[in-house]
Order: structure tokens, then C-alpha cells, then sequence
């Protein structure tokens, strides 16, 4: 039997949680499977992207190839098609499981609050769609260029309300809000955000699945805090599912 190839598409090369946790998960269900890093020159993008496809049973896609990864695909969803980001693909289809994590790691939250988002990126469009998907109607949003909180507006005028209120507000605004979300990387690298949190807050919920000094504030106020590595164990679950290897029992088993 020929192994089974997966990886992740990227730039530039960094060793990602996804080639320790999906190799070890390949053992545990005793498959002859390998997951790999695959990085790619974005140069170099378009003349090798098409003998990966053909070469690797399941792959995920991270930045800065969501996007232009499309048009070499045969089709995507509804989801990926609206959030015009593919992260995960099989036979051909291109699938977007950000918000997937996002939704299944905060979906037995009280969420009926005052929320307030920080960023406008890729991250913060799986954020509020999975906010969408969970019945969440309005949010506040925050980010560093206003113009790009704009853009997100528009993009969701018919899914959730968003109110923009201007970045040097943020100290001011997070003191009326029950639950913050940081869309952003900052902390990946152990920076400090500009806010200083309250005890006030129920929820803090950060993408960034290092222990950020955002984290550790919220921890040291009581707030129950959830970081990255939330979204990315539901992300890898729906991949796992896409890819027909999902075992619960056999997954569960792993350590993040």
C-alpha cells in the first residue's frame, strides 16, 4: 500500500502543531501516513502547486495561499467561497474549517453579551462567521485601520450587526463589554496589546495558541480565558472528517 501524503502549504517554512498533532494521530490509528510541511517561494507558487495536488492525499492551506489557491481547485464551498479563503482541501475541493474550530470552540458559551472584536483580517472573517452561524446579531469591532473594519462591515451587512468604533476608543470601549476576542497575532511573539483588561469581562477569547500576555492577564483577573489551540483542535477534527480519518476515541488521546 502506498503511504498516504498530507501537508501544509506555506510561507515561509516554520514547524506548525499540525505536522506534530497529525503525525502522531497517523500513529495512534495505525495508518502508513505521513504530514509534512510543504513551503513554497511565492514565486515559485504557481509552477509547483499543481504537483502537490496530484501528489498528496489531504492538504491544508495557510498564508499567503488562502486565496490564491482557488483557481486550482475543482470546486469550494459556500463557507470558503464567502470568506474567499480555502484552508483544507480533498479530491479536488477546496474547504474552509477556521470557523468550524472557531464555532465548536466557544458554541456552549454564553454568548448572548456585549461583544467586542479586535482585528479585521482572515482570522477575524472566520470569527464572525462562526458568530453568525452560532445566532450572534451584533458585535463591536475594533481595528488598528479603520478603513479594513469598514470593508468587514459591508462584507457582513446581511449576517451581523456591526458597530466600528475607532482604535484609540478601545480602553474605553472594553469597559462596557462582557466578551473580548482578539482576531489579531499580536502575543504571538510576546507583545503586549494596548488594552488593559477588567474583571468585568466574562470571556476573554485570543486566536493565538501561545500563552500571551493577554492570556495571562485575564488569567491573573479570573477571567475564563480560551486561546488558539481550542480552534485549531475542532479545525483539525473537521480536516480529519474531510480527509474520512476521524477517529474520536484515537484523537482524543493526543495531547496539544
Amino acid at each position: 500500500m502506498n503511504i498516504l501524503r498530507f501537508g501544509i502549504v506555506q510561507y515561509p517554512k516554520k514547524l506548525s502543531m499540525s505536522e506534530r498533532i497529525f503525525n502522531k494521530y497517523f500513529q495512534e490509528i495505525n495508518i502508513d501516513a505521513v504530514y509534512e510541511g510543504i513551503n513554497i517561494n511565492p514565486n515559485d507558487f504557481d509552477f509547483k502547486i499543481k504537483d502537490i495536488l496530484n501528489n498528496y492525499y489531504g492538504l491544508n492551506i495557510t498564508v499567503p495561499y488562502k486565496e490564491r489557491i482557488f483557481k486550482y481547485l475543482d470546486s469550494a464551498t459556500d463557507s470558503a467561497i464567502f470568506l474567499s479563503a480555502i484552508n483544507t482541501i480533498h479530491k479536488g475541493i477546496g474547504y474552509n474549517t477556521d470557523w468550524v474550530g472557531f464555532y465548536n470552540s466557544i458554541l456552549n458559551e454564553n454568548l448572548n453579551k456585549n461583544i467586542l472584536v479586535f482585528g479585521a483580517g482572515g482570522a477575524t472573517k472566520a470569527i464572525l462567521y462562526g458568530l453568525h452561524k452560532i445566532g450572534v446579531d451584533k458585535i463591536i469591532l475594533i481595528n488598528r485601520t479603520y478603513e479594513r473594519a469598514v470593508e468587514l462591515k459591508k462584507l457582513f451587512d446581511k449576517k451581523i450587526k456591526i458597530k466600528i468604533e475607532k482604535y484609540e476608543k478601545i480602553n474605553t470601549i472594553i469597559n462596557d463589554v462582557d466578551i473580548f476576542i482578539n482576531t489579531t497575532s499580536l502575543g504571538m511573539f510576546n507583545e503586549r496589546l494596548p488594552i488593559k483588561l477588567n474583571k468585568k469581562l466574562s470571556l476573554l477569547y485570543d486566536v493565538v495558541y501561545f500563552h500571551t500576555p493577554l492570556q495571562k492577564e485575564a488569567e491573573s483577573l479570573g477571567i475564563k480565558t480560551i486561546n488558539g489551540k481550542m480552534m485549531w483542535y475542532y479545525q483539525a477534527i473537521e480536516n480529519l472528517k474531510i480527509w474520512n480519518l476521524f477517529d474520536e476515541e484515537k484523537f482524543f488521546k493526543i495531547k496539544l
